[in-house]
């Protein structure tokens, strides 16, 4: 059989960084561990919406933390833009400035609350939020919310193609870069459709080199619970061929 490697971890340092950077000694790196993965958790539960593509997190000390969003609804965390008719730029900017404290406050409320401790003023959260154009992220939560309503997966391929043009002539007029990057590949497994015996179904376009470590590969994996079992959704998505590398 052949060994299989995850995408991401088989290139950092190289074209992708470390998601949590930090130094800890002996005692404290399990529980930094821990924290960090429970604050991604409950930021993807409860912000489902936003469509969240990375969370970079960093610390100077066990109180100060760093944290880096990349999600593609930013109007979910904090707000939207209103019509001019309706408010200032003014009231808008300090509406959102508002909606940005409040989303900043939430997060030191999960800290406290994994901490399980009170709330300490020393605690400080730097935040730092970027909308993304597409990724993998993105697309599978697209083909995750159309398998849970029992939609055919071959429809689901037709429609995720006409979404991608959609989202690629906005990201253009945004001055983004192609929502599709040089290739991609999508693969569901399962019960496809209700089948009796599991099966796999994949499309692909473009190129996709799994093994050139330069290649800068954005993958995600998730799962779709439908009446008929779990599905599992995988998406490669290449955006680019790059001589950059981060220091590990």
């Amino acid at each position: 059989m052949g060994q299989k490697v995850h995408p991401l971890g088989f290139r950092v340092g190289i074209t992708q960084p470390h998601l949590s950077q930090w130094y800890a000694s002996k005692r404290y790196y399990s529980q930094y561990v821990l924290e960090d993965n429970f604050i991604r958790t409950i930021l993807l539960k409860k912000y489902k919406r936003a469509n969240f593509s990375k969370i970079h997190i960093s610390r100077k000390t066990d109180d100060h933390f760093e944290i880096v969003i990349h999600a593609q609804n930013l109007g979910i965390l904090i707000g939207t833009k209103s019509e001019k008719s309706e408010k200032s730029e003014k009231s808008e900017k300090s509406e959102k400035s508002e909606k940005f404290k409040l989303f900043q406050k939430q997060i030191k409320e999960f800290i406290f609350h994994y901490r399980q401790s009170e709330w300490n003023s020393k605690l400080r959260v730097v935040l730092h939020i970027f909308r993304c154009k597409t990724s993998a992220s993105s697309i599978a939560d697209f083909i995750v919310e159309h398998l849970e309503r029992r939609v055919p997966y071959k429809v689901v391929f037709n429609l995720l193609k006409k979404h991608l043009q959609r989202q690629e002539r906005q990201e253009r007029q945004e001055h983004f870069d192609s929502a599709l990057g040089i290739g991609m590949k999508i693969q569901i497994s399962g019960r496809l459709n209700g089948a009796e015996i599991a099966r796999q179904a994949s499309i692909r376009e473009g190129r996709l080199p799994l093994q050139t470590l330069q290649a800068h590969i954005d993958y995600h994996f998730q799962q779709a619970y439908t009446m008929y079992g779990i599905l599992g959704v995988k998406v490669w998505v290449l955006k680019n061929v790059t001589t950059k590398t981060y220091k590990i």
